[in-house]
C-alpha cells in the first residue's frame, strides 16, 4: 500500500469521458502519471468490469422471452394433445403479458442497440 492520497473518489465520468472507448479509458489509466500502481489497478478492474451487469441483465431479459415463448408452444401443444383451455386461460391476461414482453424487448433492444453503436462496451 502506498501512502499517496487516492485520486480515485475524485474522478467524475463526463459525458465525454463516458461515450469514450473503454480500452482507450484503459490505456490512459495506465499511462496517467499521477495515480499510484493500486489506485491504476482499481480503475482499470473498474472500466474492465464496468458494463457486465448491463450485459447480465439483457441475456436475462432475452432468456426470459425465450422461455416464455417455449411456455407458450408448450401450451398450444398441450392443448392440441389434451383439449384443455391453457392458451384461453393465457388470453385471459394477455394485456399483462404484453406489458411485459414489451419491458423485456425494450431492455434487450436497448442493450444491443448501443453495443452495436458502440462495439466496444
Amino acid at each position: 500500500m502506498s501512502n499517496s492520497t487516492s485520486v480515485v473518489p475524485i474522478k467524475v465520468d463526463t459525458p465525454t469521458e463516458a461515450s469514450k472507448d473503454p480500452l482507450r479509458i484503459m490505456i490512459e489509466i495506465a499511462e496517467n502519471k499521477n495515480l499510484s500502481d493500486e489506485d491504476k489497478t482499481n480503475l482499470i478492474a473498474h472500466s474492465k468490469d464496468r458494463f457486465t451487469n448491463r450485459r447480465r441483465l439483457a441475456f436475462i431479459a432475452l432468456y426470459a422471452l425465450v422461455g416464455s415463448l417455449g411456455l407458450l408452444f408448450l401450451a398450444a401443444f398441450m392443448d392440441g394433445l389434451s383439449g384443455s383451455n391453457i392458451l384461453q386461460a393465457i388470453s385471459g391476461n394477455e394485456t399483462l403479458f404484453t406489458w411485459i414482453a414489451g419491458f423485456l424487448t425494450s431492455i434487450v433492444a436497448a442493450y444491443y442497440g448501443v453495443t452495436a453503436w458502440r462495439p466496444a462496451s
